[in-house]
Order: structure tokens, then sequence, then C-alpha cells
């Protein structure tokens, strides 16, 4: 029972400052190597049906981001005469990879915090945070707002 010298915001406040990101993120993350055609980053947004890429060194070693709108920005999807959107894949490999995405972006650990991804996220207005191990820097997960989004249904969903 919720002590009544407390208010909601305390418990808000205090789970997102102790959950761990470990706990919510996206472990199994697709990415994309620095050095693939432009298109494969089209096809891997459209088969896994996700907006984010990650992108790596040939060691796992996060490089970049790469998204959904930087997609856009080069080339509009056109409308086929069966009425599906498609891609020129010739136009996409016109671009280097290298050159479209968000070099170094901002990433957090495991044992972070969801609290820092929030406020990096409302601050930087960024739809993930990619989660690298403190070691090497090596990808092991990414967090989207979707997640947060869903642990927030979580709550809502189990409280009173």
């Amino acid at each position: 029972m919720m002590n009544q010298n407390r208010s909601e915001d305390y418990y808000i406040r205090r789970l997102l400052n102790t959950v761990k990101i470990s706990e919510i993120m996206t472990r199994d993350v697709i990415s994309i190597k620095e050095t693939d055609l432009f298109s494969l980053v089209e096809e891997k947004l459209r088969t896994f049906h996700i907006r984010h890429l990650p992108v790596v060194d040939q060691n796992n070693q996060l490089v970049g981001i790469v998204t959904q709108r930087d997609l856009y920005r080069i080339q509009s999807p056109r409308v086929s005469d069966d009425g599906n959107w498609f891609y020129n894949k010739e136009t996409l490999d016109s671009y280097i990879l290298k050159q479209v995405m968000t070099h170094n972006p901002r990433n957090l650990f495991p044992d972070d915090c969801v609290g820092s991804a929030v406020l990096l996220m409302v601050k930087h207005k960024y739809g993930c945070i990619p989660i690298v191990a403190r070691e090497r820097k090596d990808l092991c997960g990414i967090i989207t707002q979707y997640d947060i989004l869903k642990i927030a249904g979580k709550i809502l969903l189990t409280s009173d």
C-alpha cells in the first residue's frame, strides 16, 4: 500500500532510477556493418519492422546509427502498380552508409538506469539509444521509445 506521505511521483522516480536498462532493452539487436550497401538498410528496416539500425565495425563495436528518417531523406519510396511500396536499389546503393549515418551516437550501458535513457531521449529527441558493453563498447542491446512505453503499459495494467 502506498505511503500517504509520498506522492505517486516519488514511486515513478524511484522506479526509473532503480530499473536497469538491461531489464528492458532488446538484446537481439538487428544491426548493419559500416561497409554494407545502403540498400541493406532499407531491406533490414522493412524485413524486421524497425526504425533504427545501429552501425557496427568488423569487431561489433558501435560506430554509428542510421534510421528510417535517414532513409526517407535519401529517397522517398515509390508505389508500384500493385500498390506496394518500394525503393530503387541502385539509387540507394549510390549512397555510402558511412556518409549518411550519424557517427558516434550517444550510448548507454546495461547497468545504467532506465531514467537515464528517458532523459536522453527527451532532451535530444532520440527514438532509441544503443547499449554497449562497458569494457569494449561492443553493441549488446538497444532501448527504444517503444521499450519505455511497454514498461509504462505494464505498470498501468498492474496498478490499482
